[in-house]
């Protein structure tokens, strides 16, 4: 929170704004969805196609991954994928990053390894 933007206001009306702007958030999220699921089979088939390339490719950039991730996380809020827990699907989005992949490997990685390797972690996590 800024102090220019919160300058001469109280604490409580602070979080009263930062309600208010959460709560339009979140209606946006609710409407997005309504317009999403309006298409249901597109969409259903774009994260059903994410899960299959996540779970076997070879080798995933860091950039494609992230993108598939948030196409089965959306997947698994609505009920689509299933096969994926909320907490695998957040342990992939720490592991797959290139500073964690090393880590585990527990050395440096040049990018094509790193993608080589984090198609491995993925495997690892989803089948574990």
């Amino acid at each position: 929170i800024s102090n220019k933007q919160t300058l001469g206001i109280t604490e409580e009306e602070t979080i009263k704004n930062l309600k208010a702007i959460t709560d339009r958030v979140i209606e946006q999220e609710k409407m997005a969805r309504k317009i999403l699921t309006k298409n249901s089979i597109e969409l259903e088939d774009e994260i059903c196609r994410a899960y299959g390339i996540i779970t076997n490719c070879k080798k995933i950039s860091s950039e494609e991954c992230i993108m598939l991730l948030s196409e089965i996380r959306l997947g698994i809020e609505l009920g689509i994928i299933k096969q994926i827990t909320q907490a695998n699907l957040n342990k992939l989005e720490i592991y797959t990053k290139p500073a964690n992949l090393q880590k585990l490997a527990g050395q440096t990685l040049e990018g094509y390894e790193r993608d080589i390797k984090r198609a491995e972690i993925i495997k690892n996590i989803i089948n574990s």
